[in-house]
């Protein structure tokens, strides 16, 4: 490895380079056929730290991968430039080996986690220097995250084999690729904060930040505050400037779990962001730019907000361009089922538990019930059922109480009668 570096850099580097500014026993060491002006040139993050693991010197683009310039980083701890999941448990600074490589994170200077191989590699010469190399592994990771999301069907984590679904998984995608704000649609439970997930991390901007905005009972201001920011002075205990939650999700996906929440005020400060890509934070003088992609969800009929005075019209016309409804359980064919046997063993791994399925009767009230919280309620079923099962088989005896009566109310009523339902709101 070292000598294929030697090689590609040495052969880049003009015959008239120097090693200006460097000093020591550094410069003695590298002063053959690898210069450092060389490293500049080099296609991925170099650093060389010395036997006490300080930072000697820096490339280019480890200045810009850590936001540090090589005289500011020179003399720090390697750690506090790196930044790495690595640092302080397995450090290949720290290790014997002429060469090391191991794969973790780094924190970058624009404050997100990037996948890196990192390779540390002995320069020799008995000065205990060390080359690090950083290479970029955001690219692989998100084509096997890619692949592994292709395999199951290509809406991430949400599950489903049922026509319903595969029309949802068909159009993900596709949604993903368009910069256009997204509405979520769909019962409590149906997951929704999943496809919203799916939708960023299929997305251009997956690298990027994913912001949730859960929008809880406040004082205006203080809600403007979280959503936009504050300037110093805008409070009596702002002492500095604080980024909202928008500008924090910057160049990535920021995601309003339930658009019904919403004050109606900070409703028409949205609609300016979707419009002219511009929020003002409390207390400043002039807005400030932002690139953000919104995605919104609510498990009500966004319509029936609309008359109720809950939701904007100009603001549901602008985001219902695009809008993914997911299907409630009771509607997906087939998917009970499946459902039940792929929770059964995920939480018989979880519990360490030899739970092979559901007993004949078992089964039948599970499918009978109508799951009112649909994939978030079969799945906590399942766990409980699990963890107080003692038998190699899910038995009647081993599901909630609710769940039973509910069962056997719905088998007993007469066929094609609906249920009365308080959470039926989005169809």
């Amino acid at each position: 490895m070292s000598t294929r570096i030697a090689g590609s850099v040495a052969g880049n580097v003009p015959e008239s380079a120097s090693l200006s500014g460097v000093h020591g026993d550094l410069a003695e060491v590298l002063s053959g056929p690898v210069l450092l002006e060389a490293f500049d040139l080099f296609p991925h993050a170099l650093m060389v730290v010395d036997a006490e693991h300080r930072v000697r010197f820096l490339n280019k683009r480890m200045e810009a991968l850590c936001g540090l310039s090589r005289e500011r980083a020179e003399g720090l701890p390697c750690a506090q430039v790196v930044r790495s999941g690595l640092c302080g448990r397995d450090c290949p600074v720290h290790g014997e080996a002429s060469v090391m490589r191991r794969e973790s994170d780094v924190l970058t200077a624009s404050r997100r986690r990037l996948p890196v191989g990192i390779t540390s590699l002995c320069l020799g010469g008995g000065k205990g220097l060390r080359l690090l190399l950083i290479e970029d592994l955001g690219r692989v990771k998100d084509l096997e995250k890619s692949l592994a999301s292709a395999a199951g069907h290509g809406g991430g984590r949400l599950l489903g084999r049922s026509r319903e679904m595969e029309r949802i998984f068909d159009v993900l995608p596709v949604i993903a690729q368009s910069e256009a704000p997204v509405l979520i649609t769909g019962e409590t439970g149906t997951g929704k904060d999943l496809a919203a997930e799916a939708l960023h991390a299929h997305s251009a901007r997956a690298r990027e930040a994913f912001v949730r905005l859960n929008t809880s009972p406040m004082p205006e201001e203080l809600l403007d505050s979280e959503l936009f920011g504050h300037c110093k002075g805008a409070f009596p205990w702002a002492e500095s400037d604080s980024v909202g939650r928008i500008q924090a999700a910057s160049g990535g996906t920021i995601y309003v779990a339930e658009l019904a929440d919403l004050p109606v005020a900070q409703q028409a400060k949205l609609l300016r962001l979707l419009d002219e890509k511009l929020i003002t934070p409390v207390g400043a003088q002039s807005p400030v730019r932002v690139d953000v992609r919104l995605l919104a969800a609510t498990h009500r009929v966004p319509e029936e907000l609309v008359r109720e005075g809950r939701l904007r019209q100009d603001l549901l016309h602008r985001l219902a361009a695009v809008r993914l409804h997911l299907p409630a359980l009771r509607e997906r064919e087939g998917d009970v089922e499946y459902l039940l046997q792929h929770f059964l063993e995920t939480y018989a791994g979880v519990f360490h538990k030899n739970v092979a399925g559901f007993s004949p009767k078992a089964l039948r009230v599970l499918v009978a019930y109508p799951w009112p919280g649909n994939v978030r309620e079969l799945k906590n079923v399942v766990e409980y059922a699990v963890m107080v099962c003692q038998e190699s088989r899910i038995l009647p005896a081993h599901l909630p109480m609710h769940v039973l009566e509910q069962a056997e109310i719905a088998r007993r009523r007469p066929r094609g009668q609906a249920e009365p339902r308080e959470g039926r709101r989005n169809g």
